[in-house]
């Protein structure tokens, strides 16, 4: 039984991760035609490299793989695993706060709500003067990347212009697919979640108290 929970749990996470590599490339097919299996694979490693590496580096990898072999190129790539980023954790806040609301987590979940209600906010006025402020941005990165040669310059000046590009052409995307993708993601994750939960109680090491907000929280 403890067996078919966890296998249960994965399947579930890989689902949600065929709906992120979805939503995903709705960011890169504004430009051009992505490439699947190129995005597979980088998001494997990227998830791989997470388990041992620290502040999600491995997406750093995700980005750097897939945008090798992009059009767009690196700095592209790395834009736009930066706004799918960016999605997570305006949800994360959401399901904190839909935990706190009802009661669930105690104070744990209580702090992270805060934490995350904050970070959203911060991140939603970044996007609106990103948006709002963009030549002027685009002017203060060319400053600073035409401080080094022409290569870094190059690489800088299209991460900078790609990012601030791919927040402006957020309306570009069918924002409808890209709710329906998030929820079917996030969903997904958290049945996978719940799952886990159980098969961490099966195997008796949780006191017989571990559910979806724990392992949420983790």
């Amino acid at each position: 039984m403890i067996g078919l929970y966890f296998v249960l749990a994965l399947a579930l996470v890989l689902v949600g991760h065929t709906f992120r590599l979805l939503r995903w490339e709705q960011f890169i097919r504004i430009y051009e035609r992505p490439m699947r299996g190129r995005m597979l694979r980088g998001m494997a490693g990227g998830y791989a490299l997470n388990f041992v590496l620290p502040f999600h580096l491995g997406d750093v990898f995700r980005a750097v793989f897939t945008g090798r072999r992009m059009k767009s190129g690196i700095g592209f790539s790395l834009a736009t695993v930066i706004m799918d980023r960016f999605l997570d954790v305006w949800f994360v806040a959401l399901g904190f706060i839909g935990f706190w609301a009802a009661g669930f987590g105690g104070e744990a979940v209580h702090r992270a709500a805060r934490y995350y209600l904050v970070f959203s906010l911060v991140l939603a006025v970044g996007l609106v003067l990103v948006v709002l402020l963009r030549d002027l941005l685009k002017r203060c990165c060319l400053a600073v990347c035409s401080i080094f040669n022409d290569t870094i310059k190059l690489d800088g000046l299209v991460f900078c212009w790609s990012l601030i590009n791919t927040f402006k052409d957020l309306r570009r995307v069918n924002l409808w697919r890209l709710l329906l993708n998030t929820v079917l993601m996030w969903g997904a994750y958290l049945a996978s979640y719940a799952v886990l939960g159980q098969a961490i109680i099966a195997c008796g090491g949780a006191g017989g108290s571990f559910g979806l907000v724990e392992v949420f929280n983790m």
